[in-house]
């Protein structure tokens, strides 16, 4: 496995959430278009959680932010 630079590392967890928060607004589209009350609140809502801390639930489950947030503090290598 290669090792990967502080900005790629920043790179694949921005463009992963990225990813992340398209497959939310397609999903909330089935949810929307079917009333799947079960895949919003089991699926759309636990992904919103793990992209980003913006996501409005009580939760501090890991989520990409906070990949970020650990990434940008280590030391440049």
């Amino acid at each position: 496995m290669s090792k990967m630079s502080k900005a790629e590392l920043l790179d694949t967890l921005e463009e992963a959430q990225q990813h992340l928060e398209q497959a939310c607004e397609l999903l909330d589209q089935y949810v929307e278009a079917t009333n799947d009350q079960n895949a919003k609140a089991y699926l759309v809502d636990h992904l919103r959680i793990m992209a980003s801390s913006g996501h409005g639930f009580i939760s501090r489950d890991l989520n990409i932010d906070d990949l970020i947030e650990r990434v940008e503090e280590r030391e440049d290598d």
